[in-house]
Formats: C-alpha cells, structure tokens, sequence
C-alpha cells in the first residue's frame, strides 16, 4: 500500500469518488506500521484528528457511538479507538477498554475543552470544566450527573430540534441519521444519541437500558447504572458536544465574517 498526496496523480480532475476512496484507504494507514507520509490535504476536512493513524474504519466507529453510545469524535484518543475495535463485541468488553484508558482519555478530553473559548459558550464549558474537576478528583457519579444534565440544551442547539412533546425521540433520530457524504464527521458527533435516548420508562418497570441512559439517570438514577464506564461516556460525551459546538459556532463566524468582506 502506497501512501501518497492523491492531488499528485488525480490534479484538479480528480473526482468525489475517487477522494472518498483514497480516504478510506488513509483510515487504514498505521504511522508505526507505514512510516510517516504527507496526509492528503482534504483527509482533515472529512476525519476527526483524534481518527488519524488509529486505522479504525468510519463504518466501524459509527457503530461504537450508535450501539454502544461512545463518543468517538474529538475526545477518544487513536489507540483507544483502535482498542475498543479490536475488544469482544459485547457492552461490557467495551467499557473494560474505556476504563483501562481513563487516563488517556481525560487528558485529550481536558485539551479538547480548553481548545473551546467562544464567547457563545462560556456557560457550556464552565459546566465542562466542572464535570471535568469532579471527574479528576474521583467524583465519577457527580462529574456523570452533572454532565448528563448539562448536554441537553445543547443537543437542541446542535441539531435544531424544537423542544416539547417528542423532543427526546427527535433528539435520538438526530443521532441515528447517515453520515453526509460530503462532511460526515459532523454526524459521529451526534451519533451516541441513538443510543443515549434510548426510550425507558421506570414506572413501566422494564430493564434499564444496556447502554448510558439519559432517561435512567435523570428520572431513576440506579447507581449501578453509573458504572465506571458510563461515568466516563458521560463526561466524554459532554466535552465532545461542548468542543462539536466550539467547531460549528467557529464556522457561522467565519460565515458572517465573509459576508461582511463581500458587503465592503
């Protein structure tokens, strides 16, 4: 496998198939295992940072967030990413490998949110940098409690679900869309929904969900719900929406800013 700029053979001709293909072929690339080569200039543009090198296919990750409610954008370090592929299919294997990297993890997790300095947000990361201090002090039911009620408003803000009746369900549709095939990190943000609304309902005395239940914490709060491992999913998928927000508000201010450039 040859890992060169594709621009080189494909020019200005070069087609959307073509790139999406030479994509797929850079998730499989392993620094360690190829040697180090230039990264395609429009690899970035459609892959999370936290993907590069991990060789862990977009395919495979969307089921990690969309089964098993991971957050694999922004916030899940390469060699984790590439350890909870390779773990047993089952929920439990998954969680074994977030808690064995909990150290790694809170650490991109911790970089990602001091990435996050929009002035639109400073409410949002002040809570991030609360569930952040209560996680690192060994709190891992408050730091999960905390951000489990911090993430909603922005969830509606994300995805631009109204509130009211239904909203939960829409929020979960939200997560559970195609990726775009343009853009489609955007969506691996979301993507965890599909399984953190899971429906439940505690007075219907049915099990509580496999997966970290938005539900079950805010309406039951089983403590053994909030293992180690969903503690961790918690505070990481707070932190990844907080920085996925930081990301698209950069994005309408370069918008209005080149607006401006082409009134002057």
């Amino acid at each position: 496998m040859t890992f060169t700029d594709p621009s080189a053979g494909h020019g200005a001709t070069a087609t959307f198939a073509q790139l999406r293909d030479w994509g797929l072929i850079w998730d499989t690339y392993d620094p360690a295992a190829h040697g180090p080569h230039r990264m395609p200039s429009f690899y970035p543009l459609a892959r999370h940072e936290n993907w590069w090198g991990s060789t862990v296919q977009m395919g495979v990750l969307l089921d990690l967030a969309k089964k098993h409610g991971i957050p694999v954008a922004w916030i899940t370090p390469a060699k984790t990413l590439r350890r909870l592929a390779a773990a047993g299919a089952g929920h439990d294997d998954k969680l074994a490998v977030l808690t064995a990297d909990e150290a790694d993890i809170q650490a991109l997790c911790r970089l990602k949110l001091d990435e996050c300095t929009d002035e639109w947000i400073t409410g949002e990361v002040e809570t991030g940098n609360k569930a952040m201090a209560a996680w690192a002090d060994g709190h891992h039911e408050a730091a999960a409690c905390l951000a489990v009620a911090g993430l909603e408003q922005m969830l509606h803000n994300l995805t631009h679900e109204p509130r009211g009746r239904g909203a939960h369900g829409r929020l979960r549709k939200a997560g559970q869309k195609k990726p775009n095939d343009y853009l489609p990190k955007h969506q691996y943000a979301l993507a965890p929904l599909s399984a953190f609304y899971t429906p439940y309902d505690p007075a219907k005395n049915k099990a509580v969900p496999t997966t970290l239940s938005r539900h079950a914490v805010v309406h039951h709060l089983p403590l053994d719900h909030l293992s180690p491992g969903h503690c961790i999913i918690a505070v990481m998928l707070l932190v990844s929406i907080i920085r996925e927000t930081q990301d698209r508000y950069e994005g309408i201010r370069d918008d209005l800013l080149m607006q401006v450039s082409d009134d002057l």
